[in-house]
């Protein structure tokens, strides 16, 4: 592992803007993006597809996302990827401003932005431990969930929706203006990033091998390493059953906590403050009790917190577990992104981070849309109680299989 600069110092400062200024202007495209297509079309499933188009990409680059990211320099990656996006937000712009923007343009934009998210969301979590010491990953990994939540859930949709109002055009200028930042503070930054060196007598053969034996590679080798393949298992657990609860939310608040619907974005943006929080803390409390018992308590959370939110009808109780609940899942997410950064070599953590996303963000989609259909058969509260059941079962599976793992981790803090 190369690392330039320790304790959180520049350039992972740099880095780190650059990161907050996509992630915020990923928001922002976000609430504005449905938004315009809500003037030109009454069909809410035209207006639906808008955000459906955005996440296409990773379904259908999978790991060959990560398979790219493992051969080039990331940080040239990153770059390429933030200055096609600003071009294309930027001619939807002039489009918006001329009354020339149709659905078709619309849906090209938000897959072509959503192809560069998928590379430069993998390449970014490779880059990382080329920034920070090995001790300090979890640090700099909970600083950078920080900025995603504060920028891709609350500033940068809040943003976007208050400038749509003003001026179609002006969420999109905003958008194009910050990737054109982040490209500048990317270029600034150390030329650490180069593409990792393929060891051993079969370097020249992996260099002219296809993408497809380098696919192969990534999932070969996530397949036999145990402690990644379950939690990428546990994960993809995880994301289904909390999408399958989140995708009739809005469903819940009305007419469960009999609340109108502006309550909706409010209980959103107070559970953010538990993922905030969980950022700030994670790093202490993964060393204090170690990364599987920090990755399994987190679990176990979720699930408690979502059978709780479909147990309740209050709407105060149901913004503390939703704090509650976003945390945990925050806890997760940093904890497993930095076991794959400390255990999955240099050369393979592209296409590992790939085959993660893929799972993860596949799962999500089939979770919501199962949420959708178990609403309607079992009512509101139904994807809440019965997905709490599937993750409580996963966590304590990989608890039982990791037992001895999260013996070890709790030895150094009886020592301390």
């Amino acid at each position: 592992m190369v690392a330039y600069a320790g304790r959180l110092r520049a350039p992972f400062a740099r880095y780190w803007l650059s990161e907050f200024l996509s992630d915020f202007g990923n928001g922002v495209r976000l609430a504005a993006f449905p938004l315009l297509a809500a003037q030109l079309t009454r069909s809410p499933g035209a207006v639906a597809a808008v955000t459906a188009v955005q996440g296409l990409p990773w379904v259908l680059l999978g790991t060959g996302a990560g398979v790219v990211v493992d051969r080039v320099d990331r940080r040239r990656l990153m770059v390429a990827a933030d200055a096609a996006r600003a071009a294309l937000i930027a001619a939807l712009a002039v489009a918006v401003l001329a009354h020339s923007a149709g659905l078709a343009l619309i849906y090209l934009t938000a897959f072509g932005t959503g192809v560069g998210s998928a590379l430069r969301s993998t390449a970014a979590v490779t880059c990382v431990p080329r920034m920070v010491e090995p001790d300090d990953l979890d640090k700099a990994n909970g600083r950078m969930a920080a900025g995603q939540i504060v920028g891709f859930e609350l500033a940068g949709p809040a943003a976007g929706g208050w400038l749509f109002g003003v001026a179609a055009v002006l969420p999109f200028a905003v958008n194009a203006g910050t990737l054109g930042i982040a490209v500048l503070l990317l270029l600034t930054l150390p030329a650490v990033f180069a593409a990792p060196p393929r060891p051993g007598p079969g370097a020249t053969r992996t260099r002219l091998a296809s993408a497809r034996h380098d696919l192969a590679e990534g999932l070969r080798w996530v397949w036999r390493h145990q402690d990644i393949r379950d939690v990428t298992i546990m994960a993809g657990v995880v994301g289904a059953m909390d999408a399958a609860w989140f995708a009739v939310f809005v469903l819940y608040v009305v007419k469960v906590l009999h609340q109108p619907p502006g309550a909706y974005g409010l209980l959103i943006a107070v559970g953010a403050v538990g993922g905030i929080a969980a950022s700030a803390t994670s790093a202490a409390l993964t060393r204090r009790v170690g990364p599987w018992r920090s990755l399994l308590a987190a679990g176990l959370g979720v699930a408690v917190t979502q059978a709780a939110l479909g147990l309740t009808s209050s709407v105060i109780a149901a913004a503390v577990f939703q704090v509650f609940s976003i945390w945990a899942l925050t806890q997760f997410n940093v904890t497993a992104v930095t076991m794959r950064q400390r255990q999955v070599p240099d050369a393979l953590l592209g296409r590992v981070t790939s085959v993660y996303g893929t799972v993860t963000q596949g799962a999500e989609a089939l979770g919501a849309l199962a949420g959708g259909g178990i609403a309607v058969a079992a009512g509101i509260r139904a994807p809440m109680l019965i997905g709490a059941g599937p993750i409580a079962v996963v966590t304590i599976g990989v608890a039982w299989r990791h037992r001895h793992r999260a013996a070890d981790d709790a030895a150094p803090s009886a020592a301390g």
